[in-house]
């Protein structure tokens, strides 16, 4: 057996449909992931005795497709390290979505009202790293956008600087 015939060579075109497929978003950019990062620390930097803060959570509701998004905030509870879950059908609180450059903002705000909204999500944020600007959407249709100083969600009462994730351009 050929090397070829076992290992998706990193680039194809096979293994970016894998990765989009299996979490149903295209793959992140550098800014996307610098982004990611900067917003999770500062999400627990401020609020990790309020809420348990996990990144790219296979969710699996029951009735919707499943899905992974970037960032998820839950109520804080105790995490044991020796039960783990491969997918987890309790919906967080909020998801946080970071719009990748391949990604259309159609395509994130149908999944916050196809997939998050309908299993219980109660805020969905969408970032958008080339605008600089965060979009806060809940089930009533509703979104209050953010492009300077705080943002405020009114699921969680979280209240953050935006300087504190995205950089200094």
């Amino acid at each position: 057996m050929m090397k070829e015939d076992v290992f998706i060579e990193e680039g194809s075109s096979s293994a970016i449909e894998d990765y989009q497929t299996e979490r149903n978003k295209p793959r992140p950019s550098k800014n996307h992931s610098y982004i990611q990062l900067q917003l999770g620390a500062a999400l627990v930097r401020r609020f990790k005795d309020q809420f348990n803060f996990m990144s790219e959570l296979n969710l699996s509701p029951p009735g919707v497709k499943a899905s992974v998004p970037d960032l998820c905030i839950y109520p804080k509870a105790p995490i044991d390290l020796l039960e783990d879950e491969i997918q987890v059908t309790e919906p967080p609180i909020t998801v946080i979505e970071i719009l990748s450059p391949e990604q259309g903002m159609n395509s994130v705000k149908n999944k916050f009202f196809q997939i998050y909204f309908p299993s219980g999500v109660k805020s969905a944020w969408l970032v958008v790293p080339t605008l600089r600007s965060v979009h806060i959407f809940t089930p009533d249709r509703k979104y209050t956008t953010f492009t300077s100083g705080s943002l405020h969600d009114p699921a969680t009462g979280i209240t953050l600087e935006l300087d504190e994730f995205f950089p200094d351009s």
